[in-house]
């Protein structure tokens, strides 16, 4: 039977206390809540003893801030004696993924990255500090295009961002692509979608049960409806035959479903629970004849929409009939 790894309960408490202080600030009484809610520590202790362990940490070389009344008298790790020495390629990289956490336009991906390099510099030499301040710099200025990509909806991303966070219902209006008129859905927002060269928010319709897309571009007018979403998500499933060869070979995506094979038909049903309904579509669009959406109504009928688009494209061309 294997022994059970003995660990001192004050390294416990003193490694715990150093990986708290690493996240961020903190002042007596938080690290005693630490303490109390840890289940291998689970009780309080004097400042007096805190203090104590901090001392430790700083006499084996952690910088500790000193507590003062403008930041609540909370400590925090500003520098560790172990170093971690980053290669130039390495340093580029770091610089090269703020600039496109940067170009996201969403403030929480800036604020995390510049709180994971935060972490970083505490472990880095000086020198390496000012290298990858300078990276940093330098990349910003060669960089507008990765900086500007989706600049032009950054304050309708950060709107997003925001009825996502607070978990609120929202009416959307868009225009897609190509149409004349306005679509209009009550949703919760789920996330935002980066791809390429576009942005799209993802949403669950509160009314349809389903989990749709639209590109932030067609988007038209978002308004925050009175009430916090409570509503239980439960999707719609979407259920689509396969036939002939497709069948036999096919495999089955996350979130789906199939039936077994009928062999004398090669034909098999699929029950999709996707999150993204128009990638759901783009993707058996694909399938041409050998696929057919059976429920729900409104998804057969968007295909149809999309067929009937896609053939808008073709129709100024004359065939010829050559039978005779």
């Amino acid at each position: 039977m294997e022994k059970k790894l003995k660990i001192s309960s004050t390294a416990y408490r003193v490694l715990l206390l150093l990986q708290k202080l690493n996240e961020k600030g903190q002042n007596v009484d938080e690290l005693n809540n630490i303490f109390l809610k840890d289940p291998d520590v689970a009780r309080f202790f004097s400042k007096d003893v805190i203090l104590k362990y901090i001392s430790t940490l700083r006499t084996a070389g952690y910088s500790i801030s000193k507590p003062v009344a403008s930041k609540n008298y909370c400590y925090k790790l500003n520098k560790a004696p172990a170093q971690i020495n980053f290669s130039n390629e390495e340093i580029k990289t770091l610089a090269i993924l703020g600039i496109y956490a940067q170009g996201l336009q969403q403030n929480k991906f800036v604020k995390h990255y510049f709180s994971f390099i935060e972490k970083l510099k505490r472990y880095m030499s000086e020198e390496q500090v000012q290298k990858l301040n300078e990276q940093f710099a330098f990349t910003q200025k060669k960089s507008s295009r990765i900086l500007n990509s989706f600049a032009e909806y950054s304050e309708l991303i950060k709107k997003i961002e925001q009825y996502i966070s607070e978990n609120q219902k929202v009416e959307i209006k868009y225009l897609p692509h190509g149409e004349k008129q306005e679509n209009l859905s009550i949703t919760k927002l789920q996330k935002i979608k980066y791809e390429a060269k576009s942005v799209s928010v993802i949403y669950y319709d509160l009314v349809s049960n389903q989990m749709n897309s639209v590109k932030i571009s067609e988007l038209r007018n978002l308004k925050q409806l009175p009430s916090i979403s409570e509503d239980k998500q439960t999707l719609c499933p979407v259920i689509f035959k396969l036939k002939g060869r497709l069948a036999k070979v096919y495999r089955p995506y996350e979130g789906e479903k199939v039936s077994e094979l009928d062999k004398n038909i090669a034909e098999i049903t699929v029950t999709a629970y996707s999150d993204d309904i128009d990638a759901l579509l783009t993707r058996l669009l694909k399938y041409g004849e050998h696929c057919e959406i059976l429920y729900p109504r409104q998804v057969r009928s968007k295909m149809i929409k999309l067929i009937t688009t896609a053939l808008r494209n073709y129709q100024d061309i004359v065939v010829l009939d050559t039978s005779d």
